[in-house]
């Protein structure tokens, strides 16, 4: 199958923009899953992005992004439709990024995910797992974030806010802190984030290691006030076109009760942006498996 990428670059030459850049990608999935409680049944999905950028005479660099995948009877006219538009406008320069819109948190932006590879359907996610949203959800979603790195270091601050005073929530605010250093052979990681409401607040720390031998490392941890904590570890191995990952997760309520699970992602890439996906969970709830075919466009 020929794969085909539509691209398209404008050079304006007129005062105040220097360059501007337009590109469409995308990916679907085709494949099978099935699970304890589902039968056996084909499966398929698919996503189509805008990606837009600029930079104007003094350098200052900009840009868009827009997310179709959850569309339905048209592109929502604001944000927050519940068509579940995925859009996001940022800023840049040596001063930093700004980004408004479906954008990370402070805490989300700066916690890593404890899992490895990718599958169809995203079968090896399961009900002990955590995708490190913190409180990203609060007042339909649109934050706005500014981000920064000094070396090493990199750091974000971020708001989400109740525009019309009626979320019970109220205002959302986040901070973040990475760092990264190279140990000679391998890549460690650390993340501190946290994010506070007026009801709730979390607080995460996640550590990863990435070796030269292709082998990668997560742990996260974190404690959400009203929810209780979660932990999550993932491990994984790459080789040549082989990627196979493992991780496991836990949540605990405030009140003790917990919900574990273990998820299974292999994938091996067959070039051209093709990746064959199989995929396996279980948790307290259910038995998961996928098999299928990812595409990158």
């Amino acid at each position: 199958m020929k794969k085909v990428l539509f691209a398209t670059t404008a050079l304006v030459a007129s005062a105040g923009i220097a360059a501007a850049e337009v590109k469409l990608t995308g990916f679907a999935e085709m494949g099978l899953v099935g699970s304890d409680t589902l039968d056996t049944q084909f499966h398929t999905d698919m996503d189509v992005s805008f990606h837009l950028s600029g930079e104007t005479d003094n350098g200052l660099t900009f840009g868009a992004k827009i997310d179709l995948d959850e569309v339905s009877g048209g592109i929502p006219t604001y944000y927050g439709n519940a068509a579940g538009i995925k859009q996001a406008v940022w800023i840049g320069g040596s001063w930093g990024k700004v980004t408004l819109g479906d954008t990370d948190g402070g805490f989300d932006w700066a916690m890593k995910e404890a899992i490895i590879g990718s599958t169809i359907d995203d079968t090896h996610e399961h009900a002990g797992y955590n995708g490190n949203a913190g409180l990203d959800g609060n007042n339909g979603g649109e934050i706005l974030r500014y981000d920064n790195s000094f070396g090493a270091f990199a750091i974000a601050a971020s708001v989400s806010i109740d525009d019309d005073g009626t979320s019970p929530t109220g205002n959302t605010t986040g901070l973040g802190v990475k760092y990264s250093t190279d140990l000679g052979g391998a890549t460690l990681g650390f993340g501190l984030g946290y994010q506070t409401d007026d009801v709730d607040s979390i607080i995460g720390v996640s550590v990863d290691v990435k070796t030269d031998s292709g082998i990668t490392a997560i742990v996260n941890y974190s404690d959400l006030d009203t929810a209780g904590e979660h932990t999550g570890l993932a491990i994984g191995y790459s080789m040549d076109a082989l990627t196979i990952g493992v991780n496991w997760g836990q949540s605990e309520t405030v009140a003790g009760v917990t919900t574990d699970g273990v998820g299974l992602a292999l994938n091996y890439s067959l070039g051209g942006g093709a990746t064959v996906q199989v995929g396996y969970a279980s948790d307290d709830v259910e038995d998961a498996w996928s098999l299928g075919l990812a595409m990158k466009f």
